[in-house]
């Protein structure tokens, strides 16, 4: 009786009948277009795999050399390429964080500008005077469009809890009484777990966005001021008359 031929690819025998190494040298293709994505580790088992398959391919009449090459060149330029990326990188991260620090910072803004009308709605309720030292988060609650904890927290650390505070000099006092509101502030950001009224005291000792601390005023307008500028500011109930 006459034997049975031997199998094409003795190194890879099975009912796939895939040829030897191709099989590697699609994972090191597939290795190296993956290679940055693993920080190049993927790239240089691409290297090793597509290596492996060309032997592997050289012993037989196999096809998938054209896949090999093509692994152990993309993962050989995800390995060289890797540090430029990584520099991009570096390079992109500050301008990142900064445009993450205006989103925060412009958000923080419209929470203040929504502050300050639920106030004045609520002054023109109460005989034009402006809401009480403690009690001001929740004499402000039925007037605002929202959440007032959401409202005065940290667009940038929400858990952190309330991150805004009453000027004490001005609480409780009529609108009409205060002379220079446009220099004169309302409410300002504060340090978490602040008390809900005071005065400069109570700022955090850096302002969280990168232009200044995020005021607003009595006249109705919000601002970032710079830190250097916070005692220029009208932080008594009786404001001094401005500098000529």
């Amino acid at each position: 009786m006459a034997q049975a031929p031997p199998p094409l690819y003795p190194e890879m025998p099975g009912p796939a009948g895939k040829p030897p190494g191709k099989g590697l040298a699609v994972t090191s293709l597939v290795l190296g277009i993956l290679g940055p994505c693993t920080v190049g580790l993927g790239s240089l088992v691409g290297i090793i795999l597509g290596i492996v398959a060309l032997v592997k391919i050289s012993k037989g009449a196999a096809t998938g050399k054209g896949l090999a090459v093509a692994g152990i060149v993309v993962s050989g330029l995800g390995i060289v390429l890797l540090p430029t990326l990584g520099l991009l990188a570096a390079l992109l991260m500050p301008a990142v964080s900064s445009a993450r620090g205006e989103a925060y910072r412009a958000v923080f803004l419209s929470s203040m500008k929504q502050l300050y009308v639920a106030t004045a709605t609520y002054a023109v309720e109460n005989d034009g005077r402006l809401p009480s030292a403690d009690a001001w988060p929740k004499e402000l609650g039925e007037y605002v469009g929202g959440n007032i904890d959401e409202m005065t927290a940290a667009p940038s650390d929400r858990d952190a809890g309330r991150a805004v505070a009453i000027n004490a000099a001005l609480a409780g006092r009529g609108v009409a009484e205060i002379q220079n509101p446009s220099r004169t502030v309302l409410f300002y950001e504060c340090a978490p777990g602040a008390p809900t009224a005071g005065g400069p005291d109570l700022l955090p000792p850096e302002p969280r966005y990168q232009r200044g601390y995020v005021i607003a005023f009595v006249d109705g307008h919000v601002e970032t001021v710079r830190p250097e500028r916070v005692g220029d500011l009208v932080w008594t109930s009786s404001p001094r008359a401005p500098n000529p």
